[in-house]
């Protein structure tokens, strides 16, 4: 008997078997736990002893024949039993006419005890899906506006540093995956802090916000750019090779160059500011045989180019191919004149 219903072993819903006496023949473990009691305590008597329906219609209740026959429709019943245990299931009662040794019946149990108790509150079955599921959305709404808010740099609106460092790791792996070359690019302010002392700082906020918005509108809609802190930003190129970096950093500090701020501390005036970049071209075959997996690497090298160009004179950029074997690389510089005064 029992092996025809170990299958219902390791079922996630509550399993009985009832003879024509309404008699228990088998159980599985989370009906013995639904009801408050040990399997053998239940085999070989009447389920009605164990627990009583509200509805007692169902063939499993004493006087019940709905389920005798045909299988029952899912029933959701409130039941109690004498140890203590009550709640609500959903319920369906249905024949097993396949089996030799005799005429049995299974009794489904879906316990729905705590859905019913989150869901009290609402009047009717049409509420209670209407406001659970605006509940849902509005958890997820929720969740994806504080997962923005942890990634997104709250001045420029731009991603943050923790944003770019998901995105490299994701890109270094696609450079791995796709075996093609990628950049990534620090660039700052140049003289910020002298802007600062200038005009304050919220004017060099304005200017941080402008510097953001030309950066955003020079890269490719597949590059990934962040604020990597202060006046320094980063940009981090898919699918790049070293003079597609140098193309890059050009094309956002001819940008930056020719962006207008506006002077809050006079209507109709303007500021302009420049700004200097260190990229760094990173190849798929001397990544994988360098076995490198810490991007500050990457951002190391990066930064030193970035050094060199302000050395150079700021207002350009200086790119190399990152070579683990020659750290210092194969370094090109592009770039404009002579940083203009702050005042346009």
């Amino acid at each position: 008997m029992n092996k025809r219903y170990n299958i219902f072993d390791f079922f996630l819903d509550g399993i009985f078997v009832i003879d024509e006496s309404k008699n228990i023949v088998y159980a599985n473990q989370l009906a013995a736990t639904l009801f408050g009691l040990r399997i053998k305590r239940l085999i070989g008597k009447p389920c009605y002893d164990h627990f009583q329906f509200k509805d007692g219609t169902l063939f499993c209740m004493p006087d019940g024949t709905v389920g005798k026959d045909s299988p029952s429709k899912y029933v959701e019943v409130d039941f109690s039993s004498p140890k203590g245990a009550e709640g609500t299931v959903q319920v369906m009662v249905q024949p097993d006419k396949g089996n030799e040794e005799g005429q049995f019946w299974i009794v489904y149990f879906h316990d729905v005890t705590d859905e019913k108790r989150i869901s009290s509150k609402y009047k009717t079955e049409t509420e209670e899906k209407e406001k659970a599921q605006n509940l849902i959305f509005k958890i997820k709404d929720d969740l994806k506006e504080f997962e923005n808010m942890a990634l997104t740099d709250d001045m420029t609106g731009l991603p943050n540093f923790r944003s770019f460092q998901n995105n490299i790791v994701e890109e270094l792996n696609n450079c791995l995956k796709t075996n093609s070359p990628m950049g990534m690019v620090i660039l700052d302010v140049d003289k910020f802090k002298v802007f600062n002392d200038t005009y304050g700082h919220q004017q060099g906020d304005e200017v941080l916000r402008y510097v953001a918005k030309a950066l955003t509108s020079a890269v490719r809609k597949t590059d990934k750019v962040a604020r990597y802190g202060g006046e320094e930003f980063v940009m981090i190129l898919p699918d790049t090779n070293k003079e597609g970096v140098k193309i890059a950093c050009e094309k956002v500090r001819e940008a930056i160059e020719s962006t207008q701020v506006p002077y809050l501390a006079k209507d109709g005036e303007v500021l302009s500011v420049t700004s200097s970049f260190g990229g760094v071209c990173i190849e798929p075959g001397k990544l994988k045989e360098s076995g490198v997996t810490d991007f500050k690497v990457f951002v190391e090298c990066a930064d030193k180019n970035l050094y060199e160009a302000k050395e150079n004179g700021r207002n350009c950029s200086v790119v190399s191919l990152w070579d683990p074997d020659a750290p210092e690389g194969d370094k090109s510089v592009d770039g404009g004149d002579e940083p203009p005064p702050l005042p346009v």
